[in-house]
């Protein structure tokens, strides 16, 4: 049996109509085209000669009425100019049917019209001298003449009116055939067309519709769906293609079901020994699983879980609620930072942190994907809270009890210095100058840790008020110009007009830009500048600090508010301790504190607080 595939059967009909319509285009234009130039041609060679007829006959009539006025009326009746137009005229369209002779024996009759024509003027230029000497010549010569040349013309326009009669004629039997011939072809192609469409789209759309319903069935899970149509075709191929596809189908949902199962039982075991509380949530915000763990948490079993709404189970469980509460409205990404959650688990007090994982999924035949639930992981961080407490307690004991033997160093240096007591040397004094040196870094780094012992431990006090700045620029003034007189810099103050007060906690703040100019002037070269600047940006006041010295590259600018970070190869030797207290001095104020700066420019420090409002 010969197979005729798809695409060919399509090109066949669809390239039988299109060579049908373009012959049915040829066959038309030609008749048009044919039909045109001979209606044209009949217009060019015989209308224009019947028109010239028309004017030939009125103007020798009217020649022959002024010739009456001259013999039988009176002399000064004839207009010489009349005559005269009549005749020009004539001669014209005399001129024109000689020009356009296109029937046989045309030329013959205008000959002899030409010639009948010139004896009727020249008779009547002969009997004109003699009109009162006998009036009967006018019968006897002109008349007969004038008949002669009328009746040629009615002859010549006969001829062409009885060639454009015939000419008619064969355009009518033109157009019959040309209608016959498109009539043919047209009805040839609606048979084939109306043929083509009421049986192709059939032909295609009944198997591609029951290839959707095998699909749809496939999808889901109907593996025993089979289609039936037969057809030698790309249609039948499909056919057979997808019957293979669902045997197979259904041979592979039957061997893998067992190990399917075997590994859900698998990862279920593995989640269940997780140290780690895992809750599962679908997109309908309902618990899907829960770990051991977490069951312990929440103090739950599972069956009273799974399957149930997580909003439901929330009302009914104060720990599910502190754990869930946020999570319900709002995507993975938005969540506010988690505080560790206090349990009371096993007679002991526990802390718990919690991550929340969004799972997207990329369903079988989609582009896009789509939000399929989420996890969240419960996470025992008690050992490092308390870890973290002890190293707290430990720096604020350290830093407290080192903060009075430093103390009783400082006034002992003060006592050797004082001339009360004894001159030094020259090498003495040096000696007592850079133990007082040392001892104020020592005193300051013991500030500095007890500072980020209290932020840790939360036991940070701040006193929020009305504080202009310029208050704030007056009480760091002073410190500020006496730190830069070592290394001869200058310090400029600059202070927006208008600009609002702040709210915020003065003698914290007033520290953070004493730290940001103290480092501006410790990176600095001798004898350059420092600008401090304040100004105002919708609800908050910026403060920048900026220096002219080597810059900090961009890699370390969010690394430089990290506790004992310090940029790689600095020779500037500090405890890297300043920038992260500030930081968390200004955001417990509300506030933000970041810096721009590139290697060889400089560096600028920005800290923004909000306006104070009534």
């Amino acid at each position: 049996m010969i197979r005729i595939n798809l695409k060919s059967k399509l090109f066949l009909g669809f390239g039988f109509l299109f060579f049908m319509i373009v012959l049915i285009w040829i066959i038309g234009g030609y008749f048009i085209y044919d039909l045109s130039n001979r209606s044209a041609a009949m217009l060019r060679e015989n209308y224009q000669t019947v028109e010239s007829t028309k004017f030939l006959l009125q103007s020798l009539d009217e020649i022959k009425n002024q010739q009456l006025r001259l013999f039988f009326v009176e002399t000064k009746m004839f207009d010489d100019s009349a005559f005269f137009q009549n005749h020009e005229i004539f001669r014209e369209h005399l001129i024109a049917v000689e020009d356009n002779i296109t029937e046989k024996g045309e030329k013959a009759v205008i000959e002899r019209l030409k010639n009948n024509y010139l004896e009727y003027t020249k008779s009547f230029e002969g009997l004109r001298d003699n009109i009162k000497v006998d009036t009967t010549l006018f019968f006897k010569e002109l008349v007969p003449k004038y008949s002669i040349t009328r009746n040629l013309i009615v002859s010549l326009w006969d001829m062409n009116m009885n060639a454009i009669s015939y000419k008619n004629t064969l355009l009518k039997s033109t157009a019959h055939r040309a209608f016959v011939f498109i009539s043919i072809l047209g009805t040839v192609c609606f048979i084939i067309s109306a043929l083509f469409f009421f049986r192709y789209p059939q032909n295609i759309a009944r198997p591609i519709g029951e290839l959707i319903r095998g699909i749809t069935e496939i999808a889901n899970r109907n593996y025993t769906k089979r289609l039936n149509f037969q057809s030698n075709d790309e249609l039948g191929e499909l056919a057979r293609a997808f019957n293979t596809m669902a045997a197979k189908l259904d041979e592979y949902e039957h061997s893998n079901l067992s190990e399917i199962l075997f590994e859900k039982k698998r990862i279920d075991t593995i989640i269940n020994n997780m140290n780690d509380g895992i809750i599962g949530l679908n997109d309908k915000k309902q618990i899907i699983f829960s770990n051991t763990y977490a069951c312990k948490i929440i103090n739950m079993e599972e069956p009273s879980l799974i399957g149930k709404s997580a909003p439901d189970i929330a009302l009914k469980n104060n720990t599910f609620q502190s754990i869930i509460s946020d999570v319900l409205d709002k995507q993975a990404d938005e969540l506010k930072e988690f505080k560790p959650i206090r349990i009371n688990l096993d007679t002991k007090i526990r802390y718990f942190a919690r991550e929340v994982l969004e799972v997207n999924l990329t369903k079988t035949g989609e582009d896009e994907p789509v939000t399929a639930g989420m996890v969240i992981v419960l996470k025992n961080i008690t050992h490092f809270l308390e870890q973290d407490e002890a190293k707290t307690n430990f720096m604020a004991t350290i830093s407290h009890e080192l903060k009075t033997p430093i103390s009783s160093l400082r006034l002992n240096l003060k006592l050797l210095d004082d001339t009360r007591i004894g001159n030094l040397n020259k090498e003495q004094k040096e000696i007592v100058t850079a133990l007082k040196l040392e001892t104020n870094k020592m005193l300051n780094i013991t500030s500095e840790l007890l500072d980020i012992a209290q932020v840790e431990s939360g036991n940070i006090q701040l006193n929020f008020q009305k504080v202009h700045t310029s208050t704030i620029f007056d009480y760091i003034r002073e410190t500020s110009e006496n730190h830069a007189k070592s290394k001869n810099i200058t310090i400029d103050f600059k202070i927006e007009e208008g600009l609002p007060p702040v709210y915020a906690d003065s003698e914290k703040t007033a520290w953070v830009l004493i730290n940001l100019i103290n480092n501006a002037i410790q990176y600095s070269e001798n004898g350059s500048r420092v600008q401090v600047a304040a100004s105002h940006n919708r609800d908050e006041v910026i403060y920048m600090v900026q220096d002219f010295g080597k810059g900090i590259e961009a890699q370390y600018l969010e690394l430089i508010f990290q506790k004992f970070f310090r940029v790689p190869n600095s020779t500037e030797k500090g405890t890297g301790l300043g920038l992260a207290i500030s930081k968390e001095f200004i955001s417990k104020q509300y506030g933000r504190i970041w810096a721009e700066s590139s290697p060889g420019n400089g560096s600028c420090f920005y800290i923004s607080l909000p306006v104070y409002n009534n």
